[in-house]
């Protein structure tokens, strides 16, 4: 299977929003709407992963988080020079809708076809299983073949380890779980072993 690398439209450079999503974990209570304003034209943040390992690198995740609900737009943590070729793992809550997700990744995946599985929770609401089978109808015009599984995994560490043992190359995970997946990759021991992930607001 040949990959592409993660890179910009028309072969630029990888991407890296950091510098520019600074005001989103260092603004009071989260990014004000002068700020916002200057990202009204992004359609998503793009953030290299080696930036969470630095020495001097500080972030306040509460206004992190804060802030990126208000930019309601999906969010990708990535390793540079490092393309997605391996399945993706996709948490389904009840409530998630990662159309705009699927888009942001398109430009990084293989040419070729990868598989993806949807993991659910057991107990859904009549209307929670409507959009359920939306996600499992919109996956499939993405990615192929297609897996689906009911499993409790409560943590983003179990998540990642469940995702280690079934050689997943990226994360699609609720955006409430982005504070837990940055403190996971913070402290871990090898950067190289964190799977890539994106959250969906």
């Amino acid at each position: 299977m040949v990959a592409k690398e993660i890179q910009n439209q028309g072969g630029q450079a990888q991407p890296n929003d950091w510098v520019s999503a600074k005001s989103f974990y260092t603004c009071k209570n989260g990014i004000c709407n002068s700020c916002l304003s200057k990202h009204e034209n992004k359609d998503q943040l793009v953030l290299p992963l080696s930036k969470l390992k630095e020495k001097d690198f500080e972030i306040d995740l509460g206004n992190f988080l804060k802030s990126l609900a208000k930019f309601d737009r999906p969010v990708l943590f990535y390793h540079r020079n490092h393309p997605i070729k391996e399945q993706v793992l996709i948490k389904f809550t009840g409530h998630e809708n990662f159309e705009n997700s699927f888009e942001v990744i398109k430009p990084f995946l293989p040419q070729t076809a990868i598989p993806a599985t949807i993991i659910s929770p057991y107990a859904l609401s009549k209307n929670n299983r409507l959009k359920e089978q939306k996600l499992v109808n919109l996956t499939k015009r993405f990615f192929e073949p297609l897996g689906f599984i009911k499993l409790h995994l409560h943590s983003v560490a179990d998540y990642h380890e469940y995702a280690e043992s079934e050689k997943i190359g990226l994360l699609m995970m609720p955006l409430k779980d982005l504070p837990d997946y940055v403190q996971y990759v913070v402290h871990s021991e090898d950067l190289k072993k964190v799977i890539p992930a994106i959250f969906q607001p």
